[in-house]
């Protein structure tokens, strides 16, 4: 490998370390907003951490245990072995139903054992959704990746070619 090969591969490695080190930080970033927006408790971590302010928390509504009323609805959610009473204020919602899985706002009371919500969206699948990116951004990483490098190297031999004369010649 001559001088100028190595000095073009060094180029292209350097290229694609900072491409990476971009796509660390973008995920990185992903993720601390997740955990700070968008990861909600379990029943079982909101009792043990009880936190004081709004949080969001997951679980699946009790049978039985659904009570929609004009202003308020109540029920027990659970998620495992744990369950908590639930009061929901706000907006009449589909969403809110026996043996449904969701993901519900507001604010737990520690004192009352209670969590008063007021807002509710259906539990999404983050995992799934990560899965599809990775499946379909890490192969494509891989074939941009190997496509400049071949190029380069089929740069370099037309270059070393006796044919090859540079233009102005």
């Amino acid at each position: 490998m001559k001088l100028g090969e190595r000095e073009s591969l060094r180029i292209i490695y350097f290229r694609w370390a900072i491409v990476l080190i971009i796509l660390g930080a973008i995920g990185v970033l992903g993720y601390l907003r997740y955990e700070k927006e968008v990861a909600a408790f379990s029943t079982e971590a909101l009792l043990r951490e009880r936190p004081n302010q709004v949080v969001r928390v997951r679980g699946t509504v009790v049978p039985g245990t659904l009570i929609k009323g004009e202003l308020e609805s109540v029920f027990n959610l659970e998620e495992g072995q744990t369950e908590i009473a639930v009061r929901y204020i706000g907006k009449e919602d589909d969403n809110l139903r026996e043996l449904k899985q969701m993901v519900l706002q507001g604010i737990f009371d520690p004192n009352k054992m209670a969590f008063s919500a007021d807002k509710i969206s259906p539990n999404p699948h983050y995992g799934f959704i990560l899965a599809a990116y990775l499946v379909s951004i890490v192969p494509l990483v891989f074939f941009l990746f190997g496509m400049e490098r071949k190029m380069m190297m089929l740069s370099i031999l037309i270059k070393e070619e006796k044919g090859y004369q540079p233009e102005g010649s």
